[in-house]
């Protein structure tokens, strides 16, 4: 059973309870004893103040206004006169104002009846607002010489009092009780409820019944306290009020002992409603506190329960373990643990209740004397790192505190598992000494800085290599020392270069040892970060190369004899270390120019990505390198290398392995010579030579003219040479007329050749049909894989003597199409024969083979001279050659891809082309795969 929280009333509810103050009033005034110029009991009262106390401040003026009236007119309504009447609604609303102003205080909020500070302002505001009316009606009568003041004030008192009392209760009950009213412990027993209920209409059924006299008035009282100990306010607000208005009207009947009583005389009409009201009183002050105290205590054992709960699904959840502790004897016992605590230590719940929280840690300071000096107050709290005696290596930090000390101390304690900071801990500290001795035994230079560039640590090198000692070097900016030769933006841009990707930055200078000494330093620089990625320090490394420099300027001296020939030393890492004055004269750089630059950079940069496959410089430098052979020199080749101004000479170049004494390579040496005007030269040459094949290429082209007319004209020559073979049988046979034996001769002559020109023809017109599909095929199942091979070693031999790479993928799986072996091999071989011819030296041609959506797709790529788009319009058809191959000078006679694409197209196929000018070709060339026959399951 629930019950809905109400807002504060609205106009409507005002005027319907004002309506209500009007109805008990005039009920009221009906039920006065007669003679009496008050009633017994006011129920009006208490509607009047519950509509004043729930309603805003603001509307209390009118909401007095209005008790006036309806007060005023329930009592004219009654018989009363108009000028008593009209005193009687203004203390009415006097009461109703000051009882309200009880009840609130001086909150805003609505009044609760939820605790006992609740009860004892509603029984504040039952006494103050009955004085208040029962004065105010006392005056009354009294100035209308009506009664008497003692008289009145009692009788008024009581019936006010207990109505504000009994009222009020139900409305502040109905208008601020929110939620269920039920607790776990008092829960709403309906049977229970019906069964308590019939009880008390029984029980006050009997004590009021007609002519009742035995003193029983106290039998509703235990069942009003039943009621307030097992069900809320609420029910007991209804309840008592439900009592009130059956006890005043059975009363006003005559009935019950107070009824029977006035009755019989022994008492007047007053002092029964004296009595009536002050019974009602006395079940109020039983019942309601008993029942507001019980529900607070409902209450209150809910939200125990609710922080228990919390408490235990903290502690049982908590990702720390935590356990609590019992002092026995010298020992701090396990009295609880969650299971983090239990998987920290490494055993079941079960087990360590009851164990001896030393007997687990490993701590540095024995537990008994830290919970005797907590117990004494000389520590709050105490705090360890120690270590687990059931798990070795492991680490835990502890936290004990101190919970009660009455009646026996409890402790408790927190464990957090730090194993692995501790080990990542005992790692750096490892990883810190093995650098430290890594520096020490570096035999160079090495400074680290912070981010403002100040120097924070050197090694033993940098010491022994400058002369300066490690306090003379920390704490100072490091451009400040004659070591670096750098400046402060150096340093800011070393932080903030937008290449410090991990790879360190590279120079050479001077350095200045503290006695003077001119060094010759190769700095390599880089930044450290941090997790975020955020620069923390600079690490500078300096390797001494004095030695090897000065080597090495004798070598370049020794060198510089020759200047026609361009003789450049590289190291490992393909930076320049020597650029003799060869290359100078060559090139037009200076060898301080040149010196630690990338070798490839010399190199056109469209033709190192075409033979190189990159545009990266250490990738082609290892390109370039991989091409040296065993011997330890690469062939002879032609490179295009690009001077200071732009010029383009073509350098007969070759690349050899340079070692040293103990056969180590240290680096690379490229001799070139300029050929340029050797290959210009050669150039024309070839130019005069295209022209030959040019001329030749025409007298092709007019000989395939001449094909082609023979091809037509031996269609057209076919029928008149059949007709005249078939006359001539005619005449041998003497079908018309009979022939000389002398012409016989003479017709079989024109017969047999006849038929030779026929077979002539016939072969001709073969050779045209291959082209417009008019040839037969043979129509067979058969695995394109199988053709690969065969085709393969037809076109291997093409290759002897060529710089090409062929590459054949052979499929795993068999592709079965329905077409001419022998047809599909010269496919095939036209293509390969096509790609080698058209590819040039140091090329690649590749032949794949897959299913794709159904279909056997055949792809011939390679890397040659490629055809221009706008001519690949015409490109199968018969006769054509490609713009390209033409100023090239490659034979062919124009047929074979239109054999080809006549034989695809004759298998239900289709080819297609990529290509471009200079940029290699892909032929694509689909068939539909032989669909194969559903198998019976």
């Amino acid at each position: 059973m629930t019950w809905s929280v109400p807002r504060c009333p609205g106009w409507l509810v005002a005027l319907g309870m004002l309506a209500a103050v009007y109805l008990a009033g005039v009920g009221a005034v009906l039920f006065a004893p007669p003679g009496d110029p008050v009633a017994t009991w006011w129920p009006a009262a208490g509607l009047a103040v519950s509509l004043v106390c729930l309603a805003p401040r603001r509307w209390w003026t009118l909401l007095a206004v209005g008790i006036v009236v309806s007060s005023g007119l329930a009592t004219v309504t009654g018989g009363r006169d108009l000028p008593v009447s009209l005193l009687f609604g203004v203390a009415n609303a006097a009461e109703a104002v000051v009882a309200a102003a009880i009840l609130r205080g001086g909150a805003r909020r609505r009044p609760r009846l939820e605790s006992q500070d609740d009860f004892i302002k509603l029984g504040l505001a039952a006494l103050v607002g009955g004085a208040t009316i029962a004065t105010g009606a006392a005056l009354t009568v009294l100035a209308v010489d009506q009664g008497t003041f003692l008289d009145t004030w009692p009788s008024v008192f009581a019936s006010h009092a207990a109505s504000t009392f009994v009222l009020v209760p139900v409305a502040l009950a109905s208008w601020t009780t929110a939620g269920a009213p039920s607790r776990a412990s008092r829960a709403l027993r309906r049977g229970e409820l019906v069964v308590q209920v019939l009880a008390l209409v029984v029980v006050t059924g009997l004590v009021f019944a007609p002519t009742q006299t035995l003193p029983v008035t106290f039998l509703p009282l235990p069942v009003l306290v039943w009621a307030a100990l097992r069900f809320d306010v609420r029910t007991v607000v209804w309840q008592l009020a439900g009592l009130s208005v059956v006890t005043t009207y059975l009363t006003a009947h005559g009935y019950g002992p107070f009824g029977t009583n006035l009755t019989i005389g022994r008492i007047d009409a007053m002092a029964a409603g004296m009595l009536t009201q002050g019974y009602l009183l006395c079940a109020g002050l039983m019942s309601l506190p008993l029942a507001i105290a019980a529900e607070q205590r409902g209450r209150l054992i809910d939200r125990i329960r609710a922080s228990e709960r919390l408490f235990r699904r903290n502690f049982t959840e908590s990702l720390v373990g935590m356990l609590l502790l019992r002092r026995e004897g010298a020992h701090l016992e396990i009295v609880d643990l969650n299971d983090t605590a239990a998987r920290l230590v490494g055993s079941e719940q079960a087990d360590l209740v009851g164990r001896s929280l030393g007997d687990l840690l490993d701590t540095p300071e024995r537990l008994d004397l830290v919970a005797e000096r907590m117990l004494a107050g000389n520590l709050e709290g105490w705090k360890a790192q120690t270590g687990l005696r059931d798990r070795e290596g492991a680490r835990v930090n502890v936290a004990l505190s101190l919970l009660a000390r009455d009646p026996h101390p409890m402790f408790a304690a927190q464990l957090l598992d730090v194993t692995s900071e501790y080990d990542a801990r005992r790692r750096v500290e490892q990883a810190e000494k093995l650098t430290s001795a890594t520096l020490d035994t570096t035999a160079c230079i090495i400074l680290v800085t912070d981010l403002d560039g100040t120097i924070v640590r050197v090694n033993s090198a940098t010491s022994e290599l400058t002369g300066y000692a490690e306090e003379e070097l920390l704490g100072r900016p490091v451009w400040e020392t004659t070591v670096v030769p750098t400046t402060a933006a150096d340093v800011e841009a070393l932080f903030r270069a937008p290449q410090r990707s991990g790879r360190p930055l590279t120079r050479e200078a001077d350095a200045t040892t503290k006695h003077g000494e001119k060094l010759r330093i190769v700095w390599n620089s880089n930044v450290v970060r941090d997790e975020h990625d955020r620069p923390v320090h600079a690490v500078l490394t300096g390797v001494d190369v004095t030695a090897e420099r000065h080597a090495s300027g004798l070598m370049v001296h020794l060198l510089e004899a020759a200047i026609t020939t361009a003789l450049i030393g590289i190291d490992n890492a393909g930076r320049i270390t020597v650029f003799n004055a060869g290359a100078q004269n060559l090139l037009g750089y200076h060898y301080e120019q040149m010196l630690g630059e990338p070798f490839v950079r010399l190199l056109d940069p469209d033709e190192l990505r075409t033979r190189t496959g990159t545009r990266d410089d250490e990738a082609a430098f290892a390109a370039l390198t991989s091409t040296i052979g065993p011997g330890g020199e690469a062939r002879m080749r032609d490179w295009t290398w690009l001077s200071r101004d732009g010029t383009h000479h073509t350098i007969s170049m070759t690349l050899s392995v340079t070692a040293d004494s103990s056969r180590s390579p240290i680096g690379f040496l490229c001799v070139g010579r300029d050929v340029t005007e050797q290959r210009q030269s050669q150039e024309m040459l070839v130019a005069a030579l295209d022209k030959e094949r040019t001329a030749v290429e025409r007298l092709r082209k007019l000989d395939e003219a001449k094909n082609e007319f023979v091809s037509t004209v031996s269609h057209e020559l076919r029928t008149p040479v059949t007709s005249i073979v078939g006359y001539t049988e005619m005449l041998q046979d003497g079908s018309i007329v009979d022939a000389h034996p002398d012409q016989l001769p003479l017709l079989e002559i024109i017969a047999r050749n006849g038929q030779r020109l026929i077979v002539i023809c016939n072969d001709l017109l073969m050779l045209s049909g291959l082209d417009s599909g008019a040839a037969q095929w043979e129509r067979e199942s058969l695995d394109l894989t199988a053709i690969l091979k065969p085709v393969e070693e037809a076109v291997r031999p093409l290759l002897i003597g060529r710089d090409l790479t062929l590459r054949v993928d052979h499929p795993d799986v068999p592709l079965l199409v329905l077409g001419d072996r022998a047809q599909l091999e010269r496919v095939l071989l036209n293509l390969l024969s096509n790609a080698v011819k058209f590819t040039e030296d140091g090329g690649e041609i590749d032949c794949h083979l897959e299913e794709q959506e159904g279909e056997a797709v055949l792809t011939v790529s390679d890397t040659g001279i490629g055809i221009p788009e706008e001519e690949q319009g015409g490109l199968f058809e018969k006769f054509f050659r490609s713009s390209t191959a033409q100023d090239r000078a490659i034979q062919g006679t124009g047929l074979g891809l239109s054999i080809v694409a006549s034989i695809v197209a004759a298998h239900g196929g289709r080819i297609g082309v990529r290509s471009a000018h200079l940029a290699g070709t892909t032929f694509t060339v689909r068939l539909p795969l032989r669909r194969q026959p559903a198998r019976g399951g």
